[in-house]
């Protein structure tokens, strides 16, 4: 399965469409399609009114194709179509402008990981904290990002559309999506991280048992916290509507991946990398 990309970042064409008129009827035809009642006595009982449907929709071609082919296609839409359509705009997004796109996420997400380490290092007065946490993080984000190739395995099928899954596109929501997940995510670890230094106290090792008995004294807040965020993020999945799905998505998938990784992932790291400094020196 492979990654798909929004328009906002990828390159291609796009055109919008608005097909001419395709019925007109009288007035008291109308009054029946639209449901208008109570006209008597307002003047407009000589009136000629006609009503006239539209239909709106937009053609979107990825990856970018040249114009002889956009002609074409068009004027095989126009002989399918029982009136002319007007063929309101089109337009190209070049592909320096969806790549420029793609690394300044890139970068958002990279950026706010590598600030989140150095936060927990200066908090914690210890670099490894700091790297575990960056593991769990980077843990979260795969984890979500290989999700969304999954889904578009699944979409259209029995199991896709029992679970609402859709065919979706790496957007800018689901950029902010990320962001959000890795806020989330952290929070959970530092608070594992902040029990486990209490626990320490003045020892200066970290070792199972007391990650162990630290893990033991979170769990119930980070299973509760966990649970709460989920079904406030199912409720946005299945109520939402299209235009958070995708962002509704990503939160529903990293909720799960922070609230285990937090225990399962920046734990068990914290105790292997303090494990390999103090083989190192030794």
């Amino acid at each position: 399965a492979d990654l798909k990309f929004d328009e906002e970042l990828a390159f291609g064409t796009a055109t919008d469409l608005v097909a001419a008129a395709l019925t007109e009827v009288r007035q008291a035809d109308a009054a029946d399609l639209i449901g208008l009642e109570g006209t008597a006595g307002s003047g407009l009982e000589g009136a000629e009114r006609s009503v006239k449907k539209f239909s709106g929709f937009t053609v979107r071609v990825l990856p970018d194709v040249p114009a002889e082919q956009l002609t074409q296609a068009l004027t095989l839409v126009k002989q399918q179509l029982d009136s002319t359509p007007l063929f309101d705009e089109v337009n190209t997004f070049a592909s320096a402008v969806a790549q420029e796109t793609r690394v300044d996420a890139t970068i958002a997400v990279l950026l706010s990981i590598l600030g989140i380490s150095a936060y927990i290092w200066f908090r914690f007065q210890n670099l490894i904290f700091g790297l575990a946490a960056v593991v769990s993080l980077l843990h979260d984000v795969l984890i979500t990002l290989g999700s969304l190739a999954v889904a578009s395995m699944f979409s259209g099928s029995g199991l896709g559309d029992l679970f609402l899954i859709d065919d979706f596109r790496i957007n800018l929501s689901m950029i902010a999506a990320f962001l959000t997940l890795v806020g989330y995510s952290l929070n959970d670890t530092i608070v594992v991280f902040d029990r486990i230094r209490e626990v320490r106290g003045k020892n200066p090792l970290v070792t199972s048992a007391i990650v162990n008995t630290s893990l033991n004294q979170t769990l119930g807040r980070t299973l509760m916290t966990g649970v709460t965020v989920f079904i406030v993020v199912v409720i946005l999945y299945v109520f939402g509507g299209s235009g958070v799905h995708g962002f509704a998505w990503c939160l529903l998938v990293g909720s799960i991946a922070g609230t285990y990784s937090s225990v399962y992932i920046a734990s068990p790291f914290l105790v292997w990398f303090l494990g390999q400094t103090k083989s190192a020196k030794a």
